[in-house]
């Protein structure tokens, strides 16, 4: 038989695999490698031991594997239940504390007013003594500087008598602030030595979330302007009801608030309200948190300026050179350590 193809070319095949489909060159030379072993061991299928078809280990993972996937995930899930069940613990006892520490605040509260019921023709505003204009400063009766120096009361005689109880517990207590149909009505501290003293504790110096009401440490009874700070409690208390002078027809039906010293009761009348901040060091502005006594005039009167151009509304209240201002300060949210500021003039009767 002739080893030609029908083109006349010489072929290499078998005369029974020349009539057979031509692969191609590529394939014929280089078959892969599945189909060079079936070539060589016809039997190949037949002898291996996985040629059933196999599941799709990718989505059916082997139970081992499953095994230790549910475990991490059993784990993740205590750990997620510990956690918030320490949260959640928390916050009852913080909420348990706070209560407790309303409680208390409000007891005291219901002492001073239950005193000042009991002794009415003392518990307003205490005479000074007459001064002789002969007398000198040196010469004037201790009595009267004890109405100078508040801050050494001396003989409890010429104190108000429903603060001498407070005052013999803590000596710290300055004054007591209250604004009507508020919860504000809480005694005010003082501790310059350590200004941010009442900031967490309350007024027997224990670690209290809401803290107590205190006067800004650079501040004197005498100061142009008195800074009263404290905190924006949730529950309603300490300064919370401040932000009742928001609305102006609040002001309109309470434009007094009282602030007693030891020895004297005192009226302020607001001024304005308004929405200020806690500024870098760096900013060159007016700063109310550092305004406690005047340089001058112009100074006072700058500042009493800023207040009634920055106030929410007009009060049409003014005050003038000499006049004491009185800062109830607390947080605001309008921006990062945003303060909410109610500014009051006292009424000099």
């Amino acid at each position: 038989m002739s080893m030609y193809s029908s083109n006349g070319r010489y072929s290499s095949k078998k005369p029974e695999e020349r009539n057979q489909p031509q692969r191609s060159r590529q394939n014929s030379r280089n078959p892969q490698p599945e189909e060079r072993v079936r070539r060589e061991y016809p039997n190949y299928e037949a002898q291996r031991p996985y040629a059933q078809p196999q599941p799709d280990r990718r989505r059916t993972p082997p139970k081992k594997k499953r095994k230790k996937s549910f475990g991490i995930v059993y784990a993740l899930l205590i750990v997620v239940l510990i956690l918030s069940s320490l949260m959640l613990l928390y916050t009852l006892r913080r909420v348990a504390v706070i209560r407790q520490e309303t409680k208390a605040m409000e007891n005291r509260s219901e002492q001073v007013h239950a005193i000042e019921q009991q002794h009415p023709e003392q518990a307003g505003r205490q005479e000074k003594p007459v001064v002789p204009a002969a007398q000198s400063a040196e010469e004037l009766p201790s009595v009267y500087s004890n109405f100078i120096a508040y801050r050494e009361p001396g003989d409890l005689e010429y104190m108000l008598p429903q603060y001498t109880q407070l005052y013999a517990e803590n000596n710290d207590m300055f004054g007591w602030l209250k604004i009507d149909d508020t919860r504000i009505d809480y005694p005010v501290m003082y501790s310059p030595e350590d200004p941010e003293k009442y900031l967490h504790s309350d007024f027997s110096g224990r670690t209290a979330f809401s803290g107590t009401p205190f006067l800004d440490g650079a501040c004197s009874f005498d100061s142009d302007q008195l800074l009263i700070y404290a905190h924006n409690m949730k529950n309603g208390t300490m300064f919370h009801d401040l932000y009742k002078y928001e609305n102006q027809e609040f002001w309109e039906a309470h434009p007094v608030i009282y602030f007693d010293t030891l020895y004297e009761q005192y009226r302020f009348e607001v001024m304005a309200v308004l929405y200020d901040k806690v500024y870098y060091k760096t900013d060159d502005c007016f700063k109310f948190y550092q305004f406690t006594d005047a340089a001058d005039q112009t100074d006072y009167e700058n500042a009493v300026a800023y207040y009634k151009s920055h106030a929410l509304y007009d009060t049409g209240v003014t005050a003038q050179y000499g006049d004491q201002l009185l800062a109830l300060v607390t947080c605001a949210y309008q921006t990062d350590d945003g303060r909410f500021v109610v500014i009051a003039r006292k009424v000099n009767d």
